[in-house]
This record gives C-alpha cells, structure tokens and sequence, in this order.
C-alpha cells in the first residue's frame, strides 16, 4: 500500500512531471523538445526524466527519450484518476442525488456537465431549464414515470407542428391519472402512437434531447411517499448520451403502445 501511494504521489505532487510525461506519450522527444511543448523549465524536464528512468518510465538513447509502456500505463492511470476526480467534483453533492442506474457510468464522463439545481430566486430553476432545451430540441427520447403538463404541452404543440421528433415510455399506471383528467389525457392524443407503457417501476426519469441527456437528480421524501426534485443533470458527453439511449430503449423493448382509446377524450 505504501509502495502504491508513493508511486501516485510522484506524479500527484508535481504538476511538472505530468506535463513533461504526457508531452512524452506520443513521441520520442529530446530535452529542448519536451521543454518546447510544454514550457517547463529545461533543468526541471531534465530532472524529471532522470527521475521517471529511474523508475523504469522512460528509456533514454543518445539525446531522444521514449516512455515506456509501465511509464505510458502509469500516466494512463494517472489522468484517468485526475478526469474522475474533475467528474465528481462538477458533480458536487449532486452526486448523492443521481439515479440509481447512472451509477454505472465513470464520473468521468461528467467533468463538463451542469447542473441546476433551485435557488432562492428561482426555485423552479431545474424545470425551466429543461424547457427551455425541449423547446430547442428536434428530437426527443423519454424515460419517466410520470409527466409534467407544462412539459406535455410543449412537447404535443412542438409534435403537432412537425418541430419534434417524440418517442416515450412511461409507466402504465401513469394512464390511470390520465383516465381522471381528460383535459390532460388530451395532449397525449396526438402522441400515443409514440408512446409506450412500461409495467412496473422506472427507475429513473431522463430525457435524450439528441446529443444532449437530461437526468432528474432527487432525493427520498422523508415525509411522504414521494420524491424531492433536487436539480436536473445535463450532460452531452458521448459516454452519457450513449448509455441513456441505450437505457431507454432496453425499456422500451419490454415495454407496450399506448393506444388512444386508452385514453379519455374531453
């Protein structure tokens, strides 16, 4: 264990050596060169490749030096931790809000998402966020548990105007609130040849907006049965995007149409 942390806290401690290493991953380089590329100072990349082939990192002939494949897995490692730790820190307390499945994703791929979350003067901040990049979007892939009708409505007046891709799952039993406002159920109407119902629990609830995924980050309500809406994760990373539409259509496949006699008319 101590061997271990040694060997991270080389590179940890000295931005220098990272620089120096990385700029050496793709070529072999001399001194002037890796001191070029990188604006370190020459006696310092010296330094630090006489101390990284001391570890066996680097391999040096004549002036030109060349990582060597410990070296290179080593920096691999390395900047693999440094992106993860980026990640969550983007992330912050948000990462105790985020869906159960969303855990199975590097936190990584979140180093350049946002997060909005309610503040003082706008408490409905994460909602109006989302809107605002439905009504942007012209593709839409959902996977919720229920729907707002806010949301509804812009995404059925944007599918009626031929603005909007839709495609959606949601949980069956969400017809039953449905079956109780007609005036609701009728937004849906327009778009349950695109809909379709899942029997059982959604785990999470997640728009694909394109190349844009949206996640709903909650929290248990202690004091009913509900949950409490603690921000919306928004992240167009590939690896994100990817996953979620993968996820999405794992549901779908289980899940069946909407028809609209289903639904009541007003």
């Amino acid at each position: 264990m101590k061997d271990a942390l040694e060997e991270i806290q080389f590179l940890a401690n000295s931005a220098n050596r990272v620089r120096v290493l990385n700029a050496l991953t793709g070529e072999s380089a001399t001194r002037r060169d890796l001191q070029e590329e990188t604006g370190v100072p020459r006696s310092t990349a010296a330094r630090v490749l006489d101390e990284a082939e001391a570890r066996g990192w680097v391999d040096s002939a004549g002036s030109r030096y060349t990582i060597t494949p410990l070296g290179e897995a080593r920096v691999a490692e390395f900047r693999t931790y440094v992106e993860t730790t980026k990640g969550m820190r983007r992330l912050g307390e948000a990462i105790d809000w985020l869906p159960e499945p969303v855990h199975v994703l590097d936190f990584r791929h979140f180093r350049d998402a946002t997060v909005t979350t309610p503040t003082e003067g706008n408490p409905t901040a994460p909602f109006d966020r989302g809107l605002e990049l439905i009504r942007a979007a012209d593709e839409y892939r959902g996977l919720t548990r229920n729907s707002l009708p806010r949301y509804m409505k812009t995404v059925r007046d944007r599918v009626v105007r031929g603005q909007l891709d839709f495609e959606g799952v949601i949980e069956r039993r969400f017809v039953e609130v449905l079956r109780d406002d007609p005036e609701r159920a009728a937004r849906w109407q327009d778009v349950a040849h695109r809909t379709w119902l899942y029997d059982g629990h959604v785990p999470i609830n997640m728009h694909v907006l394109g190349e844009t995924t949206l996640i709903w980050l909650c929290d248990e309500d202690r004091d009913g049965d509900g949950v409490i809406v603690k921000g919306l994760l928004e992240s167009d990373h590939p690896a994100v995007v990817s996953w979620a539409e993968s996820f999405y259509e794992e549901y779908r496949d289980q899940a069946e149409p909407l028809h609209r006699e289903m639904l009541p008319s007003e």
